[in-house]
């Protein structure tokens, strides 16, 4: 039943036990900048880099800064380049939570009252299935490892308080949104949007609250290749959730991953939170590799939404915008596949894909009936090289354009380091007037080359061809206005069918419908 060396390229024999279905990887990292990985060449623009903001924090030479990046993640660079790249990838969402939820689920959140991270913080409804119930009821082992950000918190204060709220709280889950409910049969993790990287404070095991062992991106890849160990014969549906490089960052990751000199020891850090990373992801494929399952393992790896400000350079690359805003520096992220038996080794695809279409890809390449109602597609005979998608295909977004990760933000950024880092001047905690909640609606539409936005308060639109204009600097809103039209028509239909939000304020939700 076994056939011979596979090279990675289809329509050879390869190493594949044929009555085994694939083992599913899931890699997430948390705001991940397209410009933060040796990913597309094309998204390095040093003359609009040199012209473009970053926290004091971070501040250094775009060179530096640069080579860093495309030095940080060698064995996903490599991944990238050996398995299906995706170089118009979007995530559902400008921020992490509604992002993740519907990479789980395949669906748009706004179908269940997701628009923001507030929403989503009341948790995910419990009816809702994921798609890791589906692998579950195939006769997958589950495992979710890493932050869930999924479900509603319970909150255990901590008597010794810091500057850091990350540690002043065990941060847990309410049990009917755990992931032990939710289609996962082991979960090691955090369910905060972010978590202090030494002597974590909110990890459980299961249901149950446990001590750090260590660093906290070194425990998520022991407990994976532990996990792969375990279940060699099963197969298997593994959700890897790391937050790195998410705040806080004031402590230095381990020196074996301190291997950058970019002038500026911040910058060094922060790429070395993603070093880590990829030291773990060089470990699974090892592992896999050693256990012979590297041949009937699919690896899919996004980022959940676009760099913040306060982060180095390249940050999300030639595009415009950070986390938060609908713009492609927001929602435009590093996306591939690698499964050497099945997808065509070094394929780039340039078709508009969603971060939606990976897991109904990978259960149509197990064998799995696709739940109805997904807004996710299957992308099989893209990523084998049969054919391409058309140019038609729609995706949405509506929430808000939330200033707080951008650069308009840079003064509440600077303060918060300050602050996290005991400034004496900085005695309390910065107030930020551009959060999620308290900002201005907005709709989005992407169809083809045109990326269209719609802001109802003052009824104003944008028009971008983001294929030549990368950037979004160049409105075609009155050169084309039977383009905006028709694009908005689309969205209007399309927010109708959506769910009123569960925490978002429902006035100013409401303005985003259309007004007959």
């Amino acid at each position: 039943m076994l056939g011979a060396c596979s090279t990675g390229t289809p329509n050879q024999e390869v190493h594949v036990n044929d009555t085994k279905k694939p083992n599913v990887i899931v890699v997430i990292t948390d705001d991940q900048g397209y410009g933060q990985l040796n990913f597309d060449s094309n998204s390095y623009n040093q003359e609009q880099l040199n012209n473009t903001t970053v926290t004091k924090r971070y501040r250094t030479s775009v060179e530096e800064a640069y080579k860093a990046a495309q030095t940080a993640m060698p064995n996903t660079a490599k991944l990238a380049n050996e398995g299906v790249k995706f170089t118009n990838a979007f995530v559902a969402s400008t921020t992490c939570a509604p992002s993740r939820a519907a990479l789980l689920t395949g669906k748009y959140t706004q179908r269940f009252g997701i628009y923001n991270n507030y929403d989503a913080e009341a948790g995910v409804k419990p009816e809702e299935k994921f798609l890791s119930e589906t692998f579950q009821e195939n006769g997958y082992k589950t495992a979710m490892i890493g932050k869930w950000h999924l479900g509603e918190l319970t909150i255990d204060s901590l008597v010794d308080k810091t500057r850091d709220y990350h540690r002043d709280c065990i941060y847990g889950c309410v049990k009917d949104q755990h992931p032990l409910n939710k289609g996962f049969d082991f979960y090691f993790g955090f369910n905060y949007h972010g978590s202090n990287y030494y002597n974590a404070t909110s990890l459980f095991r299961d249901y149950d609250h446990v001590k750090s062992q260590g660093y906290i991106t070194d425990e998520f890849t022991d407990e994976a290749l532990t996990y792969i160990e375990k279940n060699k014969e099963n197969s298997f549906f593994m959700y890897l959730s790391y937050n790195a490089p998410h705040i806080p960052l004031e402590e230095r990751a381990p020196r074996k991953y301190q291997r950058f000199n970019t002038g500026n020891p911040e910058v060094d850090n922060y790429y070395a939170t993603l070093a880590a990373v990829d030291d773990g992801i060089g470990k699974i494929v090892s592992k896999l590799a050693e256990l012979k399952l590297d041949d009937n393992t699919i690896i899919l790896f996004v980022s959940d939404n676009g760099a913040v400000v306060d982060s180095p350079l390249p940050l999300n690359g030639a595009f415009k915008g950070n986390k938060g805003l609908m713009f492609q520096g927001g929602v435009h992220v590093p996306m591939f596949a690698w499964y050497p038996s099945k997808y065509k080794k070094g394929l780039v695809v340039t078709d508009n894909v969603s971060a939606m279409d990976l897991l109904p890809t990978a259960m149509i390449e197990a064998g799995i009936d696709l739940p109805a109602n997904l807004d996710g597609i299957d992308l099989g005979a893209i990523v084998k090289g049969k054919k391409s998608l058309s140019n038609d295909r729609q995706l949405f977004w509506a929430g808000t354009q939330a200033y707080h990760w951008s650069d308009i933000n840079l003064g509440f950024w600077n303060d918060y380091t300050a602050f996290v880092q005991g400034s004496k001047v900085k005695d309390q905690f910065p107030m930020s007037k551009y959060k999620e909640n308290v900002s201005d609606p907005a709709g989005t539409v992407l169809e083809g080359d045109y990326m269209m936005h719609y802001y109802p308060v003052g009824d104003f639109y944008e028009l971008y061809n983001i294929k030549q204009d990368p950037g979004e600097s160049k409105n075609l809103a009155l050169d084309f206005p039977a383009k905006v039209k028709s694009m908005k028509s689309a969205f209007d239909k399309w927010i109708l069918t959506m769910e009123k939000p569960i925490e978002w304020k429902k006035e100013t939700w409401m303005k985003l419908l259309p007004v007959s």
